[in-house]
């Protein structure tokens, strides 16, 4: 007995910055940054918290799985960085909806949500849990260096969620680390107002190697989608839709050639909302579902690569109406 997706939820910052924002401070254009990403705008925090929208978003997806804070059983946000490192984001989402339930963060970076379905998995599987709640929740624009045009342009913020509950409706997960400490780095803090600190203090902003990733995302997805597929008995012609990390447009469609599969079947938002990090994927999964894009027995496979280097995969059947 594993889970099904209840409910889903999202929560977007108001401001939206397009590329031509960044090209008044950046040396760089629309052109530039679209044909290369296939991103045209991203949404980042002025005035809202990140932990207002990860509330928004959890209390949204309970509403649309009718349940209540008092139902949920476990509470798993991922996140990079919430506003406090204690309390947790996900034990500040916790008061907020009434839930004592136990409630932990995950960083596995852009594969964050995965990992946390995996983890619902187990404590479902194990009789610790009925009803979850899984939260993804970034502020990219807090981590990047708005100078480097390389990183910053690919970015955004925002909040997304699910509820998962026991019953059939996951097919098969997969995770995985590739572990490298200089493709995608992001210094924290901890020691700079040691008096006894003589190490330094790293740049506190994003570190990305491009072209490492690059190679490194294409490949991964693919293996990912191969293993998981294979896992559930499933070509990966069986699968009704794609949700993979939005990271960049390209990525995205040289890992699709490469491993054959259809266009059609490869859902995309990344040039409304650019890299959300873990929250990507579940903000896809949201309007989706919201569109009635999904139908009831639909096979669906997410897949993601971040840093670590982690990647994973995971196919549900979608039961809603």
């Amino acid at each position: 007995m594993s889970f099904y997706i209840a409910g889903t939820g999202s929560a977007i910052p108001e401001k939206v910055v397009t590329n031509d924002d960044l090209a008044q401070f950046l040396d760089t254009s629309d052109e530039w940054i679209y044909t290369r990403t296939g991103i045209r705008q991203r949404h980042v925090l002025t005035h809202e918290k990140l932990d207002e929208l990860a509330i928004e978003s959890a209390k949204r997806a309970l509403a649309d799985a009718n349940v209540s804070g008092q139902d949920i059983d476990l509470i798993l946000c991922a996140t990079m960085r919430g506003d406090t490192y204690t309390p947790s984001l996900a034990c500040t989402i916790g008061e907020a909806i009434g839930s004592h339930a136990p409630s932990f963060d995950i960083n596995a970076a852009c594969v964050g949500a995965l990992y946390c379905m995996e983890i619902a998995d187990s404590f479902i599987a194990s009789g610790k849990a009925e009803t979850v709640l899984v939260v993804g929740a970034e502020a990219m624009s807090k981590l990047l260096d708005w100078t480097d045009r390389s990183s910053c342009v690919l970015f955004g913020d925002g909040s997304a969620a699910m509820v998962l509950k026991k019953g059939e409706g996951r097919l098969a997960g997969v995770l995985s680390t590739d572990p490298d400490s200089h493709v995608i780095r992001m210094p924290n803090i901890e020691g700079i107002n040691s008096p006894y600190n003589q190490i330094g203090q790293e740049k506190l902003a994003m570190h990305m190697d491009g072209g490492e990733v690059y190679k490194f995302a294409v490949n991964a997805m693919g293996k990912k989608i191969e293993e998981v597929c294979a896992m559930a008995n499933l070509a990966p012609a069986d699968i009704d839709w794609y949700l993979p990390h939005q990271a960049n447009a390209r990525i995205i469609e040289a890992s699709r050639k490469k491993f054959h599969i259809e266009r059609e079947k490869v859902l995309l938002n990344i040039s409304e909302y650019g890299n959300m990090s873990a929250t990507s994927i579940l903000v896809l999964l949201d309007e989706c579902a919201k569109k009635g894009t999904f139908k009831k027995g639909d096979k669906l496979l997410f897949v993601a690569f971040g840093g670590g280097l982690t990647s994973g995969a995971v196919i549900i059947k979608w039961k809603k109406e």
